[in-house]
């Protein structure tokens, strides 16, 4: 619900929300785009084995993995948030989107947290997760995302590190 109202007051972040709301619902897709920003923040051009052979470590070597990992490239490809060069199987990173509306990055935050099995993260490695790689999110506290999501509570350990943890029922 807050996504479509978030859509409908801004739709021109719809690639953004989007993102977020299959990034919640779909864990593969996560991986995936976790594994892409991962290459990519170590190379400027990423191929499809590449991809595919982190995500074979991660969930075995499948023939569905293959498959399933094409379409979601594809998917990537036909958003835009990567293009293809001139080289069959080889991805490069498209122009990263920056997300000014801080209520979309608070959704975002907690799109990462539902993608997570546990519910839960640190802020600042939520704000830079490689999964997030089409996108530029802005700077947070906790307290800024625990006011503006009653979804999400905030709990603060060591000098100056923040967990954000999914509120039960929700």
């Amino acid at each position: 619900n807050a996504a479509l109202a978030l859509l409908r007051e801004n739709p021109s972040m719809g690639l953004a929300i989007h993102w977020a709301m299959i990034s919640a619902v779909y864990p593969f897709w996560s991986t995936t785009a976790r594994q892409v920003g991962r290459l990519l923040n170590l190379q400027d051009q990423v191929t499809q084995t590449q991809i595919i052979n982190r995500l074979k470590e991660q969930y075995g070597d499948r023939q569905t993995i293959f498959r399933y990992a094409r379409y979601v490239l594809r998917s990537f490809v036909a958003w835009g948030v990567l293009k293809d060069s001139d080289t069959k199987g080889c991805y490069e990173k498209s122009l990263p989107v920056t997300v000014n509306d801080r209520s979309l990055a608070v959704l975002m935050i907690e799109a990462a947290l539902h993608a997570n099995p546990e519910g839960k993260g640190a802020l600042g490695l939520i704000l830079n997760d490689p999964s997030f790689f089409p996108f530029e999110l802005p700077v947070m506290t906790g307290d800024f995302v625990a006011h503006h999501s009653a979804r999400i509570d905030v709990v603060r350990y060591g000098l100056d590190e923040e967990l954000l943890k999914l509120r039960p029922n929700h």
